[in-house]
């Protein structure tokens, strides 16, 4: 057995809280060793840290055995981003640990693409041995399927990107930035890219996974362009998938400085805007 063989496997801590569903992960590597999942409805800092520390005892790691932290920095809820962000960067300077922010909307899209028939805001645990995941856009994997992961954002608008997921692949891919969009310019926009494209580049499925409640009729105005290869599904950002998207950021060694992770709002919040404009 050489060195490196002998080298014992990093775990990493990945949270995520940019939108109702308050995800908690603890890998090694990019396995999952258990991940908790729950509908705090925006709630996040009545339960995180006993969520952190569970988890934590769970997988017998003590917080010392950590070897980064990987956090999820939005778009989504200005209040519940702040929550994980603020909660990694403090554990990361206590610790001494790398961290590294990661796109909530990626995670998101990775939930939505594994997404089984569990229902959407249920409090679960998963871990190495979880198999409820039945029903999932994975399982029937294309040359090449588009996700886009909403968030609500109100008055019609959505956090939104583009990715793009195939049987190669084990992430998703960003095609385009993270932005807050009204969900019609946004369906605009996807049929027009979708038709500039030759056949042989598009994808054989679109998958707009996330909060899709509010959204579905503007969601179904892509059918008209691209007909069957619409799928919509409601579903949450789950802490597995979560973890997966963080711990890859880690492996790569993307850290990021700890004093200077910011959370990605997307736009100005309604307070600083109003101060702005009274400035």
């Amino acid at each position: 057995m050489n060195e490196m063989n002998r080298q014992p496997r990093k775990r990493f801590l990945v949270l995520d809280t940019a939108t109702a569903a308050q995800a908690v992960a603890v890998m090694e590597e990019d396995r999952v060793l258990a991940a908790h999942s729950s509908d705090a409805d925006r709630n996040h800092s009545v339960g995180l840290m006993s969520s952190i520390t569970t988890l934590l005892e769970q997988t017998g790691t003590a917080r010392q055995q950590l070897d980064g932290i990987a956090v999820g920095i939005g778009p989504g809820s200005y209040t519940g981003i702040r929550i994980a962000v603020t909660t990694a960067k403090t554990l990361a300077w206590a610790l001494k640990l790398p961290v590294a922010g990661f796109s909530s909307l990626a995670a998101l899209a990775l939930s939505g693409y594994h997404a089984g028939s569990a229902a959407a805001g249920s409090d679960t645990v998963q871990t190495l041995d979880d198999t409820k995941q039945q029903d999932t856009f994975a399982m029937t994997a294309t040359t090449l399927d588009w996700i886009i992961p909403l968030i609500d954002a109100r008055r019609a608008q959505v956090y939104t990107g583009l990715f793009r997921m195939s049987a190669s692949e084990q992430l998703p891919q960003q095609m385009q930035d993270d932005r807050i969009i009204l969900m019609e310019e946004w369906m605009q926009r996807i049929g027009e890219y979708y038709e500039s494209l030759p056949d042989d580049q598009r994808p054989q499925r679109i998958l707009i996974v996330g909060e899709t409640t509010n959204h579905i009729e503007r969601a179904e105005q892509l059918r008209t362009i691209v007909g069957e290869r619409l799928y919509v599904r409601c579903c949450v950002l789950e802490a597995q998938q979560a973890g997966q998207v963080g711990a890859a950021r880690l492996l790569a060694g993307q850290h990021d400085p700890v004093h200077t992770l910011l959370p990605n709002y997307t736009q100005l919040s309604e307070a600083e805007a109003n101060l702005l404009r009274h400035s």
